[in-house]
């Protein structure tokens, strides 16, 4: 299904889709340019239809479609409410519970899969990935953003003996953080995280090429101008900074151990 575009949606510039659902939803919501310089591969790339794993209220789903100039616009998420918000932008979405059923589209259907924050959600991300390998086209991408397990801050907090914030321990209470984040009122449900060193390696493993990994910076939280410049320094190097984009390029051949798997 193409997802048609109205003349309203053509005034809009991609960040105008970006509501304040979307802000407190994704932390990616509030670090546009660095999704922009993650994708500025992509823009040039033949991108007529895209999925996003996740897409929560819409607004991030739509401003990578328009960034990319996508035709047809999909999203997936478990939340009804989000979802009515997301059609309401024009995304074609569908309610689907990733952790435990696959995705509902054929193999080698899209240009673009894309996930912005959502793999740490989810127990162990090898049946994603061989997912997003599946339903992408030959030198399909896959954009993947997570927090940086190995971020300066991670390192700063465990050194002191604190509990780096997105990787939780239990669903009832936050524990063992750094007081700054105790103002947080209840898990959100980080099962766990990666390096980007492991993240780019277990792509890698699953059958893609590496096109690049680029740093982010959220911007939710009110942090003091020395923590500010402090980051924004140490963010220049994609393994120090706070989060992630790994960006990779579906490849022609099946990885060895999933050829051996489907023949035994």
């Amino acid at each position: 299904m193409t997802t048609q575009l109205t003349t309203r949606e053509v005034d809009l510039a991609p960040a105008d889709w970006i509501t304040s659902n979307d802000l407190q939803r994704s932390a990616t919501a509030t670090m546009l340019g660095d999704l922009r310089r993650a994708l500025k591969p992509v823009a040039r790339a033949d991108c007529h239809r895209i999925l996003d794993i996740g897409c929560g209220f819409g607004g991030l789903t739509k401003f990578v479609g328009g960034h990319c100039g996508a035709a047809e616009v999909h999203g997936i998420d478990t939340d009804a409410r989000a979802l009515r918000e997301a059609r309401s932008k024009g995304v074609f979405a569908h309610q689907v519970n990733v952790s435990q059923e696959p995705l509902p589209f054929p193999d080698c259907h899209f240009d673009l899969v894309f996930s912005l924050g959502m793999l740490d959600f989810l127990p162990c991300f090898d049946g994603m990935i061989r997912e997003i390998f599946r339903v992408l086209r030959p030198g399909g991408h896959a954009l993947i953003s997570l927090p940086n397990l190995a971020s300066w801050h991670n390192r700063f907090f465990l050194l002191m003996g604190y509990q780096p914030r997105d990787v939780e321990v239990s669903r009832e209470v936050i524990v063992g953080v750094h007081p700054y984040y105790r103002r947080d009122p209840k898990p959100t449900g980080h099962i766990h995280t990666t390096t980007s060193r492991a993240f780019r390696e277990l792509m890698e493993y699953h059958g893609f090429r590496t096109v690049r990994i680029s740093a982010g910076r959220p911007n939710g939280r009110r942090k003091a101008w020395p923590l500010v410049a402090l980051d924004t320094v140490l963010s220049l190097s994609p393994s120090l900074a706070r989060r992630f984009f790994y960006l990779g390029a579906k490849t022609e051949m099946v990885p060895e151990h999933e050829t051996h798997s489907r023949l035994e």
